[in-house]
């Protein structure tokens, strides 16, 4: 199965060649810079995990799971554990037609050394979360590293998943590919922490398929990385499912950060909502490509995208495209976009009350992060994403 993987996409990378601006997802991202970094042939064996890893963990070293981890992994009973080779249904492999037009998935998935399958019991529901660490060591120094892992969450599943980045050297380019298959009634709480090093590249696919009544959460902050770009994709094929997208982005200097999100509403009675919510400094960049396509018959559909940036400078750039394609007339479906500073009759205020300038202006960037921010689900990750706030701002 993996050689089949990886000789169609090789096939595909050649033909689609690096992306350009002329492509739509990539016309304000230039992809010019990541050309350079070579594939990766280190291997995990020598590194310890014991720092990172509890018997909630699964670690991956340089792209690859580590089998200390999953050896005292406390949930591994309650699921079926296969190497993605060992596979017979090649549609479980698949993702979605527009993942198929991306370069950067087919070359993520043309070199990838190894893949995981992750599927839960029916009815398993894990009260403490799952956490998945990707560790990047000092070998991975200009070097691309891939993944590839797929999630099946079964009837009645309720599960929640962390994803951690930590980057101990500089200047990787770090390419996930995930997929989660989600069955009838499923509960998954998806969070995603990117705190790389400042040097270091990040290019995230991950693709959702709800059944019925599924309930998707997904929480995401990002801070540090020079790039970052995040493509989510998610098709809600069954009536009553409902999904809530929340997203932090925080960038200074000359980092770039770019989220591209795609919602199919396939059936009716579904919902979804995007927030997502940038903080720039300095010639920070940022980028919102938010798309909700509503299907023909998916009637009572509802939902709502809202993205709002803060410009903490005059160099910054806030790029912000959210769109509707609706096919369907019984639908409630809206968007919104606002870009701007802060604001200085609040400033005012704060000032006239004795709080000095930057404190006053502190205030209020907590304050606009944290209406998002309070939304997260996880009581961890919000209150670490809190604290990560603080010091981004502090420094």
């Amino acid at each position: 199965m993996l050689k089949k993987i990886q000789k169609h996409s090789r096939s595909r990378f050649e033909e689609l060649g690096y992306p350009s601006k002329k492509l739509e997802n990539w016309k304000f991202s230039s992809s010019k810079h990541l050309k350079k970094y070579s594939f990766n042939n280190s291997n995990n064996k020598d590194i310890s995990i014991e720092q990172y890893s509890d018997e909630y963990t699964l670690c991956f070293i340089n792209g690859e799971i580590s089998l200390e981890s999953l050896n005292k992994f406390i949930y591994k009973d309650d699921m079926t554990i296969l190497d993605i080779d060992e596979l017979k249904d090649e549609s479980i492999c698949s993702t979605s037609s527009n993942f198929e037009r991306e370069a950067f998935f087919h070359l993520g998935l043309s070199t990838i050394k190894s893949g995981k399958y992750f599927e839960f019991k029916e009815g398993c529901k894990f009260d403490t979360p799952i956490q998945i660490l990707h560790v990047y060591n000092k070998k991975t120094e200009e070097l691309r590293i891939s993944s590839f892992n797929i999630f099946k969450l079964n009837q009645g599943n309720n599960i929640s998943i962390i994803e951690q980045d930590i980057n101990e050297g500089s200047g990787s380019f770090n390419l996930s590919l995930n997929k989660f298959i989600c069955a009838d009634n499923a509960i998954l709480n998806h969070s995603m922490m990117y705190d790389d090093s400042t040097e270091s590249n990040y290019l995230g696919y991950n693709y959702y398929e709800l059944e019925r009544n599924v309930l998707l959460n997904i929480d995401s902050m990002n801070i540090n990385s020079t790039f970052n770009k995040n493509f989510i994709e998610i098709d809600l094929n069954r009536e009553g499912s409902e999904v809530k997208i929340n997203i932090l982005n925080l960038a200074r200097n000359e980092q770039h950060l770019d989220n591209n999100i795609l919602v199919n509403h396939n059936a009716e009675h579904c919902i979804s909502f995007q927030n997502v919510r940038n903080i720039l400094n300095d010639q920070a960049t940022c980028v919102f490509n938010g798309k909700v396509v509503v299907a023909d018959g998916a009637q009572k559909t509802d939902s709502h995208q809202s993205n709002k940036n803060l410009l903490l400078s005059q160099n910054a750039t806030a790029h912000s495209n959210p769109q509707l394609e609706i096919y369907a007339d019984d639908v409630t479906c809206g968007h919104g976009s606002t870009t701007g500073a802060l604001d200085k009759d609040s400033i005012f205020y704060l000032r006239a009350r004795g709080i000095k300038e930057t404190d006053a202006n502190n205030i209020l960037v907590k304050a606009f992060a944290k209406e998002i921010l309070q939304e997260f689900v996880n009581d961890n990750i919000r209150n670490l994403s809190e604290n990560n706030l603080d010091h981004w701002i502090d420094g």
